[in-house]
């Protein structure tokens, strides 16, 4: 898996962060666990658009003469490669049969050489997620404790499974790629080709395979993505009329200056996502268990979408009725859209970015969502949660101590294999506020215990400090 490190991002002075299964940031309000996730999620934004020579950023760079313009075939014969002495092997790579290791090195060399021109099509692409999802421009996401001359925020990527170091450096609104270092010696990965893939002659060979280096170079960020922010009970309550708002100022924008907030990416993103619902398909398998526990135990009743004038209508039934979203619970209202979510978007594969599981929950339902986590993440499913809960971090913790149990006793303490948490699976770190910015700390994870249970003394200490202090104030 890769890690992702962030310097001077909003309050963050340093994090480097490894991405694994399940990776878990903890800390209070105001750290930065919400721009890291937010940075991330620019980033698979970014590179889920970029495959392909026909990308519209990288046609518009090549007809602006920013780019080469030759045919691949062109630029291997300008770097001295016979193209056709070398189209076989090629075309090998291309089909699938071998990994990048096994390319002769000349083309390796060249491959290297040709992926330079995609780092800054990638910035460019990441810079606007980032605006977008901030809904800010790139000098205001430097982190406030240095002057704006300084705040030239960072973001590196390394991949040790793909050879890939990559480093995005912002200066003043402008984000670039200041080190792309693709490592071509890499023999372990092989091109993923779909059947029926034809190729027609040696430039279209090499084309295809320029796209396929890249797409193994980036196979780690370009999974599709989903982001649940924080504030989403108020979202789905609301979303329709927020939606009506939104378009009913866009169509008239052209008339004079807006005096409406930008609105947010990922506030954008899930908006949209609930207006399309209704074209999507429903989820099966592990995954239609995981609603299943979502809507029996945690809101128990059923979220259910149905035909609207314009937009589809959400509704949630139990035994007392069908009620429209502002009628029901803030717990149902928090938790709807993630059996939505879970029902019609989200699948093996995907990365899905998860605020604030707790918000709203009892301790008894934040044990059951962490439980569903683990499930999703059994089901091949990614995560990022950020959270505050002390409680669901146990949990978490809980599950991955119960993998290690044997069969018989995991049973006796009431979880399947499929709800526990493999070690290996989990990352977890903690933010933590100082003068200089936030600083992140991994959290160790013992194969046998689970995360350090020093995290949770502290809080536990604290609570009692503040039960002291309330009882002298008395």
């Amino acid at each position: 898996m890769p890690s992702i490190a962030v310097k001077d991002f909003g309050p963050i002075a340093h994090a480097d962060i490894d991405l694994k299964p399940l990776t878990v940031l903890i800390g209070p309000n105001n750290t930065g666990k919400s721009y890291f996730a937010s940075a991330l999620y620019s980033l698979f934004q970014t590179c889920a658009r970029i495959r392909g020579h026909r990308h519209e950023k990288l046609r518009s760079r090549l007809s602006s003469g920013q780019l080469r313009s030759e045919t691949p075939v062109e630029r291997l014969r300008s770097a001295g490669i016979d193209s056709d002495h070398v189209s076989s092997e090629i075309q090998k790579f291309v089909m699938g049969e071998y990994a990048v290791g096994r390319l002769p090195p000349a083309v390796r060399n060249w491959l290297q050489d040709e992926s330079k021109q995609w780092a800054a099509v990638l910035a460019e692409g990441t810079e606007y997620q980032l605006q977008r999802c901030f809904g800010s421009r790139m000098s205001q996401l430097g982190r406030r404790a240095h002057q704006p001359e300084h705040r030239d925020l960072e973001i590196d990527l390394h991949d040790e499974s793909s050879g890939l170091s990559w480093t995005m450096r912002c200066n003043g609104d402008k984000l670039s790629t200041v080190r792309w270092n693709p490592d071509t010696s890499n023999g372990s990965r092989s091109p993923i080709v779909q059947s029926g893939v034809s190729i027609v002659d040696a430039n279209d060979a090499a084309e295809q395979l320029i796209e396929l280096y890249l797409a193994l170079l980036l196979r780690d960020y370009s999974a599709r993505s989903h982001y649940l922010p924080a504030g989403r009970s108020d979202i789905i309550r609301r979303y329709k009329t927020l939606a009506s708002l939104v378009i009913g100022q866009a169509s008239s924008a052209w008339i004079g200056s807006s005096d409406v907030e930008r609105l947010p990416g990922v506030i954008a993103d899930l908006m949209q996502a609930l207006l399309v619902l209704d074209h999507a398909s429903p989820s099966s398998g592990a995954i239609e268990n995981v609603v299943e526990l979502l809507e029996s135990k945690v809101v128990a009743g059923s979220v259910e979408l149905k035909k609207g004038l314009v937009y589809p209508d959400i509704w949630y039934r139990s035994a007392a009725g069908e009620f429209r979203m502002h009628q029901v619970s803030s717990t149902v209202s928090e938790i709807a859209p993630v059996i939505l979510y879970l029902k019609y978007l989200i699948r093996p594969g995907h990365l899905f970015i998860f605020e604030e599981p707790e918000s709203h929950l009892d301790p008894a339902n934040q044990r059951l969502v962490a439980k569903a986590i683990a499930m999703l993440v059994n089901a091949g499913v990614r995560i990022l949660v950020t959270t505050h809960s002390d409680i669901f971090l146990q949990q978490i913790n809980n599950l991955v101590q119960a993998s290690g149990l044997e069969s018989r006793k995991r049973l006796r303490m009431g979880y399947k294999a499929t709800e526990v948490l493999k070690p290996s699976d989990l990352s977890a770190y903690v933010f933590h506020p100082g003068d200089g910015g936030t600083c992140v700390a991994a959290l160790p994870i013992d194969s046998d215990y689970g995360i350090s249970t020093e995290s949770f003394d502290n809080v536990h200490s604290a609570l009692y400090d503040e039960v002291i202090r309330m009882e002298h104030v008395r």
